[in-house]
């Protein structure tokens, strides 16, 4: 995947937040959005590392 899919995902939870508050969708959407990040972060590669000092 490449790197534009984490700033996706974070839009698409944005989209699903003001769609709750806008009482579109029910409540549990927001979370369920939520609790995707490991999966995304799974998938996109993403790590938590420090960097190497040069």
């Amino acid at each position: 995947m490449t790197k534009i899919s984490p700033f996706l995902w974070g839009a698409a939870i944005i989209l699903v937040a003001l769609l709750n508050i806008a009482d579109v969708l029910p409540d549990w959407t927001t979370i369920a959005a939520i609790l995707t990040l490991p999966f995304v972060a799974a998938a996109t590669g993403m790590r938590c590392r420090m960097r190497k000092a040069s």
